[in-house]
């Protein structure tokens, strides 16, 4: 239940909206027209978004994925992730919505925006707002009250527009709702069989005409990769920032300026009791429902155990007793939320009215808001700033050298002048053999393996530091000799042609079954075994039916009046052959509380497609212009 209260309160795209917006904020939330750097990185239409809010978007989303692998992001993954083209989408997409928000005429009221404030972390003490630490962050930034509340206003007109939208798809029907259960729960079973690469394996005839046919069509696979000798110079951060020394003040004022990086909120464990009743049922049924919530609030204010009430009479599974567990405010649906943060532990709620129904509530705890102290967060602020400064003072020593390298005209020739500079050699490596340094920061591996022969890198920046590179030497790939590698041919190509060989056996028996023969019979005949799949869900996991989880879709798509896929189906280089056997079509269990669950998650996917495609028609008339260095 504590999900679907979650969810209701912010469906998965709202709260991808709420990432978005949160990624131009500059200060606490808030991004647009703050001053500082205006050189541009983006246009959209007329709106303007500076290379500064990008850099603080893009730290900021680095940061994130970074704490999800605890602190320190795998190598390669923000590459294969492109965080910079993510956060270029996200900014013009949140830029798209304010536009959007505006042309509707829709605008963020000052009561909006006085509780948003009156929410952020940073501006309260001891859980709540205080109006004199407000103005005196405000003025350690150099920003009044009004332009840092209009700032406010206009970014939050993102998520104006973004509820305004999702307000067009307000209904989820009683026959959607049963429509879209079928689809989920329905089950297909299969009969197949496996047709293996490996069986063939011992049909295959190697000799060398044959082999060396082969060779000649599949010779790149065995070329060797380039390889490259480098002479270069690096300054890695690493390294740079164990020589730097901190200041503590530094170290306060990050602190200071950064509460609510080491702010945790106040959070509230809570136990209900559910009486369902959608917003579809007859009013009598909710007569019925908020007058029973009231006789068993009786009974909890007489003194009966609350959490057995919950197993006793909740219309939920509340095997737990209703413990919803800790959440912070906002999490809930409003009403639910406005009702627990207004209770002290031990109290019992009036009868609440949410989209689920009627709610009976026992506040259990409360967790006050908790902030970590200067001392507890010392050595991780040291690193931060030693980090920002060491990629600062890398590239001016770097740069530094570069230019004395063209100035002297040479590597070697700088070298000679300035041996204390810090010159590596390596042996020829290819990609999987490059020194450490470079192995782990592909963005410097790709360019030391794309240097030729004598050629100098210009200045390069890779993820973990600054390098300048010389290949003293480029080796070519090459093409073995097929005696050299007359071993390893034959036992690849025996695996090619025994994948033909599957293939070919494959369709060949498709064919057959299409032209009406038996499975079973075209299994006699091949040696195969013929295996039943039994009822597959759509989520179940691979691990309990033999057919393979690959394939399933495929298997949802037969009936029986088709009953056989187009094509053989194919994992790896093992084929399958399968018929269809039977469908089962579930019915819509009588659960008031599973009918909203599939209701909710029906009427946020509608609320997130019209969203999605109103998104994408103000891209698609929008004037962008993305800045060439970006």
């Amino acid at each position: 239940m504590l999900q679907i209260l979650r969810k209701k309160a912010q469906s998965t795209f709202i709260q991808i909206i709420v990432v978005i917006i949160a990624l131009v904020f500059i200060f606490w939330g808030v991004g647009a027209n703050l001053g500082g750097d205006r050189q541009t990185a983006l246009t959209v239409n007329d709106e303007e978004i500076t290379f500064q809010q990008f850099q603080v978007a893009y730290d900021q989303a680095y940061q994130r994925l970074s704490e999800q692998f605890g602190g320190t992001l795998p190598k390669g993954l923000a590459d294969s992730l492109n965080i910079k083209q993510q956060v270029i989408d996200q900014l013009i997409q949140t830029a798209l919505l304010r536009q959007g928000a505006a042309a509707m005429g829709l605008t963020v009221s000052a009561e909006e925006v006085r509780r948003t404030i009156e929410g952020m972390a940073q501006f309260q003490e001891n859980g709540q707002f205080s109006l004199d630490r407000y103005k005196e962050i405000l003025a350690l930034n150099r920003m009044a009250p009004t332009k840092f509340e209009e700032s406010l206003r206009h970014d939050r007109l993102a998520e104006v527009a973004t509820r305004a939208i999702a307000s067009f798809a307000t209904v989820s029907t009683d026959l959607e709702v049963r429509e879209i259960y079928g689809r989920v729960n329905e089950k297909v079973a299969v009969r197949y069989l496996t047709i293996t690469r490996d069986a063939f394996l011992d049909k295959v005839t190697v000799d060398d005409q044959a082999l060396t046919e082969w060779f000649t069509t599949a010779q790149e696979n065995y070329r060797s990769a380039p390889q490259v000798r480098l002479s270069y110079l690096s300054y890695p951060f690493a390294e740079i920032a164990d020589q730097i020394t901190i200041d503590e003040e530094k170290v306060a004022a990050w602190y200071r300026d950064n509460q609510a990086d080491f702010t945790t909120k106040e959070q509230r464990r809570a136990r209900h009791i559910l009486f369902t009743a959608s917003q579809d049922d007859p009013p009598e049924l909710h007569r019925q429902k908020a007058a029973r919530a009231a006789e068993v609030r009786e009974m909890a204010m007489a003194g009966a155990d609350f959490a057995q009430l919950a197993r006793d009479h909740s219309e939920e599974t509340a095997q737990d007793g209703g413990d919803l567990g800790y959440f912070s405010a906002g999490e809930m649906v409003p009403s639910f939320d406005q009702a627990v943060f207004s209770l002290q532990p031990g109290e019992i709620s009036e009868v609440v009215t949410t989209p689920f129904g009627y709610h009976l509530i026992r506040l259990e705890d409360i967790r006050p808001a908790q902030v970590r102290e200067l001392a507890e967060a010392r050595e991780e602020i040291i690193a931060l700033l030693q980090r920002r400064e060491a990629e600062g003072m890398a590239f001016q020593l770097a740069n530094a050298a570069y230019e004395g390298i063209i100035g002297a005209g040479s590597l070697t020739a700088y070298i000679d002048k300035h041996p204390e500079a810090p010159l590596r050699q390596s042996q020829f490596f290819d990609r999987q053999t490059a020194p450490p340094e470079l192995r782990d920061d592909p963005q410097l591996l790709n360019a030391a393996l794309n240097l030729k022969g004598g050629e100098l890198s210009s200045l390069l920046k890779g993820e973990n530091g600054y390098a300048v590179l010389f290949a003293e030497e480029r080796k070519e790939p090459e093409l073995p000799a097929f005696a050299d590698i007359r071993t390893t041919l034959a036992t690849d190509y025996r695996k090619f042609r025994a994948a033909e060989m599957a293939a070919e056996a494959a369709e060949a028996a498709l064919t057959a079954l299409q032209g009406g023969r038996d499975l079973a019979e075209i299994a006699a005949e091949g040696g195969y075994t013929v295996e039943e799949s039994g009822l597959l869900g759509k989520t179940r996991s691979s691990q309990e039916s033999g057919f393979p989880a690959e394939l399933r879709e495929d298997a949802f798509l037969l009936s029986a009046s088709s009953p056989l896929p187009e094509k053989p189906g194919k994992v790896g280089d093992d084929y399958y052959l399968y018929r269809f056997v039977e469908r089962e079509l579930p019915t819509m269990p009588d659960d008031p509380a599973e009918t909203e669950r599939y209701r909710s998650s029906l009427l946020e996917f509608k609320q997130q497609q019209l969203l999605t495609s109103w998104l994408q028609h103000l891209q698609g008339e929008a004037k962008i212009t993305r800045n060439q260095a970006l």
